[in-house]
């Protein structure tokens, strides 16, 4: 996964496609102190993320909405 901390406590999601430099970083405070919840914001904003667990998770690449990989819901 690319859920990284930024700054302590606050995280930021990026893209994981070549050469795509997109960040993520979730504009409540609640949601950037947390890696889940920061992940769980860049999934409402519209991001290709994997959930946290099960099937779904086995997939460790986040994309921003410009490089989406999957079929969106």
């Amino acid at each position: 996964m690319s859920t990284h901390e930024a700054q302590q406590p606050i995280y930021e999601v990026r893209c994981n496609h070549d050469g795509c430099t997109a960040t993520f970083t979730p504009e409540t405070g609640f949601s950037s102190r947390f890696a889940r919840q920061a992940r769980h914001a860049a999934k409402q904003a519209g991001w290709d993320v994997p959930p946290p667990y099960g099937k779904g998770s086995r997939s460790p690449l986040d994309f921003c909405p410009e490089h989406v990989q999957r079929r969106p819901r």
